[in-house]
């Protein structure tokens, strides 16, 4: 980290590596809440088991908005995505938004469409006519949905995870913050930011703030998993994710340049990728294994 990085108190550990955490002291630390997002982009949603598979959590962001060029839309470009929330159903989704009609979507078979996702080009599969109209119609602009058939190969960054794979997320598996983070932000924007504007999958706690920067190994249940990189943030946790809208004053990410700029950079939540597949539940054990630097790339 550079100078303008955190000091040790405040990101978690304290100054040496391995020194006690909250977790140490208490001897208890717990998934708190897992979330699922099955839509990138969606309404996430609340679940008490989640099981990985190759690519991540199984229901999570394995359906995208696109143009018609298979360019990726995500809140960055459209904010209204939150409003959409999309479940998983047997042999499909089903979608619904304010002010439209709900829609059932069967799981395409194949893969028909050439999709992008920030550097990776990939495989996906077109839901259909239906699924595009609904999408366009809601969004005022012509929008196709896709899914990623399990056939379908996207690497994460080698660099920081080599051998792994990952679904439509931006570019690992599953993202784990620290309810203690949140707390810790909100402290210092003088108001209450919700953990849901930084879409995480696994929720943890007790801990101390920003203990998650230096989880290099931690596991969960009788799920191992590394911690690969700090999660760099961008304008998505500004939209409030109950209303669709941007934050006026660009909060948090005000904040969080304050006090979690690190090369330009403002990072929150770990990026963590799973040794294999498996199953975990809410309130399972999560024990730290190893602590250290985490490179943020």
């Amino acid at each position: 980290m550079t100078a303008n990085a955190p000091p040790p108190s405040e990101t978690g550990p304290t100054g040496h590596a391995g020194g006690p955490t909250a977790v140490d002291r208490d001897g208890v630390c717990r998934i708190e809440r897992l979330r699922v997002y099955p839509l990138k982009g969606g309404a996430g949603a609340e679940v008490e088991t989640m099981t990985f598979d190759e690519v991540g959590p199984e229901n999570d962001r394995r359906w995208m908005v696109v143009r018609p060029d298979g360019t990726f839309i995500t809140q960055r470009q459209e904010p209204r995505l939150a409003l959409i929330r999309a479940l998983p159903e047997t042999g499909g989704l089903s979608l619904s938004a304010p002010g439209t009609g709900d829609l059932s979507v069967e799981t395409p078979s194949g893969a028909n469409l050439r999709v992008q996702v920030w550097a990776s080009s990939v495989d996906a599969a077109g839901a259909g006519r239906a699924a595009d109209a609904w999408l366009t119609d809601l969004l005022g602009y012509e929008a196709r949905l896709a899914h990623l058939p399990m056939t379908s190969v996207r690497n994460t960054n080698p660099e920081f995870a080599p051998g792994a794979r990952v679904s439509f997320a931006d570019g690992y598996p599953a993202l784990l913050v620290t309810g203690s983070s949140v707390d810790e932000l909100s402290r210092r924007a003088g108001r209450r930011m919700e953990i849901e504007r930084f879409r995480p999958n696994l929720v943890v706690g007790p801990a101390r703030p920003h203990a998650e920067d230096r989880w290099r190994q931690i596991t969960v249940g009788a799920m191992a998993f590394r911690g690969v990189k700090p999660c760099a943030r961008c304008t998505v946790t500004t939209v409030d994710q109950a209303t669709g809208a941007r934050h006026p004053d660009g909060e948090p990410l005000r904040t969080l340049a304050r006090y979690r700029n690190i090369e330009g950079k403002v990072f929150f939540g770990l990026n963590v990728v799973h040794a294999g597949p498996g199953t975990i539940r809410l309130y399972d054990p999560v024990q730290v294994v190893e602590r250290g630097s985490v490179p943020v790339g």
